[in-house]
């Protein structure tokens, strides 16, 4: 593997920590991965594709999208390089790509076959243990979006996750685990609507906000003004 391509791959969040002359030691005269270039709008993976093998982005961005029965095709996320795609499915029971992939510029691909990542699982205990966090995390985020489908208004969702992340942080002064563009995906509004809906709080005196860190001024207000 190219010295670029590993340091590329070395910043994907499951290898943080990882020592990269390590890496380079491992996949030193191994063919079981392989690297393709995709231009924009070039798909490296469809819905319902075989998922046998570990996708990473080394450099670029793609569009997962998912289509339903009807035809109607929805844009899910944008996933930046570098990350890994698909983490879970790739050791489920039914090992198919759930979403399409499409280029939004010049992407690299890095594919690594299912027995290298046990491989790699085996020779970096650490890389198993941020395997199975990010597949924690995801659930996590999974299991949010679900809870979040009872509200009907933005702000409803908003104030409902603010309240949840008070009482498992068991604190008023909560930090959020997730970017403004993240919370914008888990509940499927564009950015700036979001923004406008925290803001709109700020003013009514409800919240304080700076930067990840949330103050609840008054956890009973908030409460009412879920309903």
């Amino acid at each position: 593997m190219k010295k670029n391509d590993l340091i590329a791959l070395s910043e994907v969040s499951l290898f943080n920590g990882l020592d990269i002359l390590a890496l380079e030691r491992f996949f030193r005269n191994r063919e079981e991965y392989r690297i393709r270039q995709f231009r924009k709008g070039e798909f490296p993976g469809f819905q319902g594709d075989s998922y046998d093998s570990l996708l990473f982005l080394l450099r670029g961005s793609a569009a997962a999208s998912m289509a339903a029965p009807n035809g109607k095709v929805v844009r899910l996320e944008t996933l930046q390089a570098p990350c890994a795609v698909a983490t879970a499915i790739l050791f489920s029971s039914q090992q198919s790509l759930p979403v399409t992939l499409e280029a939004l510029e010049p992407l690299d691909c890095l594919f690594i076959s299912k027995a290298t990542v046990l491989e790699l699982m085996h020779e970096f205990p650490a890389l198993l243990e941020a395997y199975l966090k990010d597949n924690g995390d995801r659930l996590l985020l999974l299991a949010e979006k679900i809870r979040l489908f009872q509200f009907k208004s933005l702000r409803q969702k908003i104030i409902s996750h603010f309240l949840v992340q008070a009482d498992r942080q068991k604190s008023l002064e909560i930090r959020l685990v997730y970017s403004r563009e993240d919370m914008a995906q888990l509940m499927g509004v564009a950015r700036p609507s979001l923004s406008r809906e925290i803001s709109a709080l700020v003013k009514e005196g409800l919240i304080t906000v700076k930067g990840r860190q949330v103050v609840i001024a008054d956890k009973q207000l908030l409460m009412q003004a879920l309903r």
